[in-house]
């Protein structure tokens, strides 16, 4: 059953929850008049699966698909400046609709994209991915990365609607998945220790795909995001939350190069970190750090991680959108679904939790 709840921002904005493909276009019609141009964003193997589907409903539409490769390296300048090339040979202009129809990739890559293509085109997220449709595609962000660090070009640019439809993540390989849980684990672990429990109770029918379990965790998580972005939508107080364990996750990405370790696993290890630098600091107990890795580690989800060294992770994290001043700026749980932005992490109580999670 379609649910929808609008994102309170300068331009507030719907977010449909259970919706389908096929009925994106009938929206359209019912919302825009002046629509005749949309280009689909997307990689092959979602297009393939998907594309046909989404395309029922925009038959009254001139349609061109833009296929990008897969892998958190394609958001990238040079891949901006195709994508620009190629949407100007289709004859794309300012009345054009964006669709990103795709993951967390997609999301920012053709996300930002329309929002400086001809000073700003209209964009809809169609998140095909657990961590799209929790997390990434709600709230406006979108980015492409630089060698200095990930996400460090980009926007606030809301999107005319999100459209989910849950029934994407049925073939969704489990290392996507992972993905998505590691940040719908975080939503629970700053804002909703009920929800927390959730995953802790039921992870024989989240790990066996159960549509009304997945339905229901796919909305809880959700709303987390939802109220949150809704209180701050540039990210000036509560929204920096959402960040936690991205500061040690995005220089574990970095030091990669993107290579070998996925955004969530990132994410995972650096949740872990955060607990461990809370504890240091009295803000969470022995317990609740060990109840936290062994929820993360029961869906398979990494906590630690070999082969790097915790001076140049250390060094990365200096490139974290969050600083101010030269300060490490670093979003802490405190205890089980809350959590707090501290501005007093030296570079001794990093490195001291950088190695509780390397091996």
């Amino acid at each position: 059953m379609q649910q929808k709840i609008e994102i309170a921002a300068d331009k507030p904005y719907p977010v449909y929850l259970g919706s389908s493909l096929e009925g994106l276009g009938e929206y359209l019609h019912h919302q825009f008049d002046d629509i005749e141009h949309i280009l689909i964003v997307s990689h092959q193997v979602v297009a393939d699966l998907y594309a046909q589907r989404l395309m029922k409903g925009l038959q009254d539409y001139r349609i061109n698909l833009l296929i990008v490769p897969a892998g958190e390296e394609e958001k990238s300048l040079d891949r901006l400046s195709q994508l620009t090339a190629e949407a100007l040979g289709h004859g794309t202009d300012r009345k054009s609709l964006v669709i990103a129809l795709g993951g967390g990739v997609i999301g920012d890559l053709a996300g930002f994209f329309a929002s400086i293509f001809m000073r700003g085109i209209r964009l809809i997220q169609v998140p095909t991915t657990l961590l799209a449709q929790v997390d990434s595609s709600i709230g406006g962000k979108v980015a492409v990365n630089h060698p200095a660090g990930k996400n460090i070009l980009g926007a606030f640019y809301p999107p005319q609607a999100v459209w989910t439809d849950f029934s994407t993540l049925e073939r969704l390989p489990w290392e996507e998945v992972e993905n998505g849980l590691a940040e719908s684990i975080k939503h629970a672990l700053i804002a909703d220790g009920d929800l927390f429990q959730f995953f802790e109770n039921e992870q024989k029918p989240i790990k066996q795909r159960d549509s009304l379990i997945w339905s229901e965790m796919v909305t809880r998580s959700s709303l987390v995001k939802i109220r949150i972005v809704s209180q701050d939508e540039r990210e000036q107080g509560i929204r920096a939350l959402l960040n936690l364990g991205h500061s040690f996750g995005h220089a574990l990405e970095t030091e990669m190069d993107y290579r070998g370790i996925t955004h969530g696993q990132g994410v995972s290890v650096g949740i872990v970190a955060a607990a461990h630098l809370a504890f240091a600091k009295g803000l969470m107990t022995s317990a609740e750090v060990d109840r936290v890795i062994a929820l993360l580690n029961s869906y398979g989800l990494l906590t630690k991680i070999k082969g790097l060294d915790s001076q140049n992770l250390l060094y990365k994290m200096q490139a974290d959108k969050k600083n101010q001043g030269g300060r490490k700026i670093l979003i802490l749980p405190q205890g089980i679904g809350q959590a707090l932005v501290s501005k007093e992490c030296s570079d001794s109580e990093i490195l001291a939790a950088w190695k509780e999670v390397l091996i």
